[in-house]
C-alpha cells in the first residue's frame, strides 16, 4: 500500500470510528421500545451518580472518578456527570485531566454562573500549591524505525558527480518508555492587587530503555519560574535546564528561558502560546553547539461537552555548525480529542512541516530540504483501571518525508502501548 493511502486510511478510519460511535447510540436508542427496561437503566446511573457524589463528600474522589467514567462510558453527553468527573479530578490532586474536563465542558448545556465556576477551577488549577506527580509507562518502537526511499546518494567532488551508498543502521526493537513529573508551587504575593503569582520548580523526564544499550535514550529537565493569573489568563516565565543522553553518552545540554501563555473565555475558547530560547552545548562536538529559538501560537474550541478540536502554528529556528542541524523548521498542526461510547477517547492530530538547511554540504548535488506530513492517533480507555488508578492508552503515528535527494526520502511509523496515572 502506498504512502499516501496508508495516511488516508489511518486518518479516515479514525474519523468513520468517532463519527459511528457517535451515531449508532442514537440509532440504537431509536430504535428501542422498551421503556421499563430504559426506566431501569436510568435508575441504575442515576443511583451510580448519587453514590459518586457521596464519595465526594466523604473524601473518596478516586472511587468518584470510577463511577463517574463507568456512566460517560455509557452516554459521553452528560455534562451534569462530566462537571462532577473533573470536580472529582480536581479533588484527587490530578491536575492536568481536572483541567481538561473543565474545559471540555464549557461547551455543554450549563448556565453562565456554572461557566464562570468552571473558569475560576480552572484558575485555581493553575494556582494550585504543593506538591503532585504524574507517571505513564508505555512500550515503543526503538532504534531507526524509517523506511527511506534509497541509501544511494551522488556527491560532487570539484565537479565530477560520484555514486555513494549511504551504510544505515535502520534496525528496530522494542523499547520501554516512561515520562512523567514531579511538581511543586508556591503562592507568592508581589503586591499585584489583580494578578495572583505562584512560584513553581518541576522536573520532567523522558526515559527510553533499550535491549540494545545504544537505543537508550534519556532527557532530563528542571524548570524554575512564575506564573501570574488573572480572570481568564495563565502566563509563566523562567528559565529551564536540561540534559540528553543518548546510548549512555550526554548528547547534548541546554540552558533556556521559556515564557507561555493562555487566554479563555465563558464559550470553551482558548487561544495559546509559547517561546523559548536555548543555549546548546554537546559533549560529542562542538559542531553541535549553538542556539535555538521556537515559538507556537494556537487556538482550540470546546465542542458539544465532550471534545476538543484546535490549530497551532510552530516555527524553530537552530543554529549551530553542524549543516544537517543548522535548519528553520515550520509545521502547521490540526488536533482534536473526542469522548465516545465505550470509554473510549481519542485524539487525532495532523500535520504539514517543511524543514530547511540554512547551510547544505556543498557536496550535495540536490536541495536537500525536507517536506513532512503526517498523522497521529492515541486512543485512551477512561473507564478501566488497573493497579494503583492508572488506565491503558494506545497511539498510532505515520509520516512521510520527501526531499529533491531521494536518500533523504522516507516514510515512518510508530506504534506504543501503555498505561498512565489517572489518580
Amino acid at each position: 500500500m502506498k504512502p499516501v493511502r496508508v495516511f488516508y486510511f489511518i486518518l479516515m478510519s479514525a474519523c468513520a470510528f468517532v463519527l459511528a460511535s457517535a451515531v449508532v447510540p442514537y440509532q440504537a436508542a431509536a430504535e428501542t421500545n422498551h421503556p421499563v427496561a430504559q426506566s431501569a437503566a436510568q435508575f441504575e446511573i442515576e443511583a451510580i451518580f448519587l453514590s459518586g457524589l457521596a464519595d465526594l463528600q466523604n473524601g473518596r474522589p478516586e472511587d468518584a472518578i470510577e463511577k463517574f467514567s463507568a456512566i460517560l462510558a455509557a452516554n459521553p453527553n452528560l455534562t451534569r456527570v462530566r462537571l462532577e468527573l473533573a470536580r472529582a479530578y480536581f479533588m484527587a490532586r490530578q491536575w492536568n485531566r481536572a483541567r481538561n474536563e473543565f474545559f471540555t465542558v464549557l461547551s455543554g448545556d450549563l448556565p453562565d454562573p456554572v461557566r464562570t465556576r468552571v473558569l475560576a477551577f480552572i484558575r485555581e488549577i493553575d494556582a494550585r500549591r504543593g506538591f503532585d506527580w504524574d507517571l505513564s509507562l508505555r512500550f515503543t518502537t526503538v532504534g531507526n524505525p524509517r523506511k527511506y526511499e534509497t541509501d544511494q546518494i551522488t556527491l560532487n567532488f570539484a565537479g565530477v558527480n560520484l555514486p555513494f551508498t549511504l551504510n544505515r543502521d535502520t534496525s528496530t526493537e522494542v523499547g520501554i518508555r516512561a515520562t512523567g513529573a514531579a511538581n511543586f508551587r508556591r503562592p507568592v504575593d508581589l503586591g499585584f492587587s489583580d494578578l495572583q503569582t505562584v512560584a513553581y520548580a518541576s522536573f520532567n523526564f523522558d526515559v527510553t530503555e533499550a535491549r540494545t544499550s545504544r537505543y537508550d535514550d534519556y532527557i532530563f529537565v528542571g524548570r524554575f519560574g512564575l506564573r501570574t493569573l488573572s480572570q481568564n489568563t495563565t502566563s509563566s516565565f523562567g528559565p529551564a535546564i536540561g540534559t540528553r543522553l543518548i546510548g549512555g553518552r550526554v548528547y547534548e545540554n541546554r540552558i533556556a528561558l521559556e515564557a507561555a501563555f493562555e487566554r479563555r473565555n465563558l464559550l470553551g475558547n482558548s487561544m495559546f502560546g509559547a517561546l523559548t530560547g536555548s543555549k546548546l552545548y554537546s559533549p560529542r562536538s562542538s559542531l553541535l553547539d549553538g542556539h535555538s529559538f521556537e515559538g507556537e501560537l494556537g487556538v482550540r474550541r470546546s465542542i458539544r461537552g465532550r471534545g476538543v478540536v484546535g490549530i497551532s502554528a510552530f516555527f524553530q529556528d537552530k543554529s549551530v555548525d553542524d549543516t544537517l542541524e543548522n535548519y528553520t523548521r515550520k509545521r502547521l498542526t490540526v488536533f482534536g480529542q473526542y469522548d465516545t461510547r465505550g470509554g473510549f477517547t481519542f485524539r487525532p492530530s495532523v500535520y504539514l512541516e517543511n524543514k530547511s538547511f540554512k547551510t547544505p554540504s556543498p557536496l550535495l548535488t540536490g536541495n536537500p530540504n525536507e517536506t513532512s506530513w503526517g498523522s497521529r492517533l492515541r486512543i485512551e480507555k477512561n473507564d478501566l483501571f488497573i493497579g494503583n488508578g492508572f488506565s491503558p492508552f494506545g497511539l498510532i503515528e505515520y509520516s512521510r518525508t520527501e526531499s529533491d535527494i531521494p536518500a533523504y526520502s522516507f516514510t515512518e511509523t510508530n506504534f506504543e502501548l501503555g498505561l498512565e496515572r489517572r489518580f
